[in-house]
């Protein structure tokens, strides 16, 4: 961020800008993490150094073995340290949550994920400002957006991923390294299934990601234009061996800051108690290394196993 944008930036939150990190740390408990996510290990690791906690956005990295360090770092010092999956304080995954390991939906046999819009990179030559689709910082949807979707479907599904076979595809065929489309079949390791379906060069924004039990069915959708159809949500369906008809409950869970206000009460909290609540730099590490074997899949072909 250029000098008078960070400034601004700072006027704004009522916060002072500085030129390194080592004098923010002298004066706070904790940092949050939230650079483009190619420079996330220096300083999420500097800062647990320094005995801080720290809330990294997600991706936690690019690379896994970023995520790793980062990981080590925070177990070696024992501070509280979180990956910014904030959709897991959204209202209506909060509701699929509690329904699938609430026990209603009897054994749960598959997750799936549909999420289409238009995102970075769509319109090919449009670039603009997103550190997304500039050639120092990007990472791809797989990478920076699908793990959200991951780690939505091992928090639901109380369950690790297997296997993948994936499918990636890119519009901006002028950005080396860049995908925005993503199509994973996950095996996982309860015998269940999970499928993703991703895009962000869809000109209908619409989501739907819901779960299969052998006593019931329950997903959460949403329609709107554009982008913002990939995380609006509309309604929470539900139909079980105990219900007579299918219900369907009204929600108004558009993508605003709430689910962040939650996420940064539960840090808080989290810190003051000392047990980690939140979604921990393990999960964000977890999702990455299911993100890279779907690109590996999606690269060789294959099949790929995740230990």
């Amino acid at each position: 961020m250029g000098g008078a944008r960070r400034d601004g930036f700072a006027r704004r939150g009522g916060g002072e800008p500085l030129d390194r990190l080592e004098p923010a740390l002298q004066r706070c408990d904790a940092v949050y993490v939230l650079t483009p996510p190619g420079f996330r290990r220096e300083y999420a690791v500097r800062a647990i150094a320094a005995g801080k906690h720290v809330l990294c956005e997600k991706p936690l990295a690019i690379s896994v073995d970023d995520g790793a360090a980062i990981v080590a770092a925070a177990q070696r010092q024992g501070v509280i340290a979180v990956t910014g999956f904030n959709q897991r304080y959204r209202i209506g995954y909060g509701r699929l949550h509690d329904t699938a390991r609430g026990g209603s939906l009897g054994r749960l046999h598959h997750f799936w994920c549909q999420r289409f819009g238009m995102g970075a990179g769509a319109l090919g030559t449009a670039r603009g400002n997103n550190w997304r689709t500039a050639p120092a910082t990007l990472c791809g949807m797989t990478v920076e957006s699908l793990s959200h979707d991951i780690d939505l479907l091992r928090w639901i599904m109380a369950d690790e991923v297997a296997a993948v076979n994936g499918a990636t595809f890119s519009t901006a065929t002028d950005l080396e390294g860049f995908d925005n489309n993503a199509h994973a079949l996950l095996q996982l390791q309860s015998g269940a299934s999970a499928v993703i379906n991703a895009s962000w060069s869809s000109r209908i924004g619409f989501n739907s990601r819901g779960v299969l039990g052998t006593r019931g069915t329950a997903f959460v959708s949403g329609t709107a234009l554009g982008n913002n159809g990939i995380w609006c949500s509309r309604e929470f369906h539900r139909k079980t061996d105990d219900d007579e008809f299918e219900v369907v409950e009204m929600l108004q869970d558009d993508l605003d800051d709430q689910s962040y206000r939650r996420q940064t009460d539960d840090f808080i909290q989290s810190i003051a108690t000392g047990h980690q609540n939140p979604a921990s730099v393990a999960d964000g590490h977890k999702a990455l290394q299911v993100s890279h074997a779907i690109l590996q899949s999606a690269q060789t072909g294959k099949t790929v196993t995740l230990d």
